[in-house]
């Protein structure tokens, strides 16, 4: 019996994505692009976009179309939200693994980094970011720096909840960099090879960094592509934020 055409174009993009055709952060062709190239309809590939959107390979958006979040599956897990249910549901799907707490002084990198003073003091919680449903897969390692020791409780426990920060502005930024050697030596991969980074900084009213996260996943891809950025511009995080204002792509 023969396989759907939507799943061989699946896997046809799945380990086209795999071998470094289309590199995290970037953008896979359109639907209609697609369509004319594999001389499917666009229900078909629609369909095939769906299988790698549910393993957590691509995320789709009309505005932004549709990147390469991850070189292989993830079991669903997607990076970035586009929602603040979907930020909900990156809570619940992943869990830190033996997670540290230091105290850390803002030198100029980090200073820039979070956009906050140089010499600015910080509590960082650090650790592996694991599947709540198989903790043997990583998915990242994620930093968290937060201005007080109590709130490093919550995210370590993983207990927080959208009431946590409710009342804030969230800022999103999804970039395709290159791996710091600290993070690489975690992550067990080369230092300088290709990563993806989402950048999570949570405001108050008085634009007050509350909560910054790093997320820092490993590319297989062979090209540094350090010049593509996903930037989900400020919305307010409470219940009644249905959708984050529509993503834009800087190439």
């Amino acid at each position: 019996m023969s396989r759907p055409r939507y799943r061989v174009l699946a896997d046809q993009l799945a380990e086209g994505i795999a071998r470094g055709d289309h590199e995290v952060g970037t953008r896979l062709p359109t639907e209609i692009e697609l369509s004319a190239e594999h001389g499917l309809s666009r229900w078909t590939v629609r369909e095939a976009l769906r299988c790698l959107e549910d393993a957590g390979m691509i995320s789709r958006s009309p505005r932004s179309g549709t990147v390469v979040t991850a070189s292989r599956p993830t079991d669903g897990y997607q990076p970035s939200a586009s929602t603040p249910d979907e930020v909900m549901e990156l809570v619940n799907r992943a869990r830190l693994s033996k997670p540290t707490v230091q105290e850390v002084v803002a030198d100029r990198e980090l200073a820039e980094r979070l956009g906050v003073e140089c010499g600015s003091c910080w509590h960082l919680l650090a650790g592996a970011l694991v599947l709540r449903s198989n903790p043997r897969v990583t998915l990242c390692w994620s930093e968290n720096y937060l201005p007080n020791m109590s709130s490093t409780e919550v995210l370590r426990k993983g207990k927080f909840t959208l009431a946590d920060v409710e009342g804030l502005t969230l800022e999103q930024v999804v970039t395709a960099e290159t791996m710091r050697p600290e993070v690489a030596e975690r992550l067990g991969v080369a230092p300088g090879s290709p990563a993806l980074v989402v950048r999570r900084s949570h405001f108050d009213d008085e634009h007050r960094l509350i909560i910054g996260s790093d997320e820092t996943m490993a590319s297989i891809s062979p090209r540094r592509a350090a010049a593509t950025a996903v930037a989900v511009v400020p919305v307010p995080m409470n219940e009644a934020s249905s959708a984050f204002s529509p993503a834009r792509i800087i190439m």
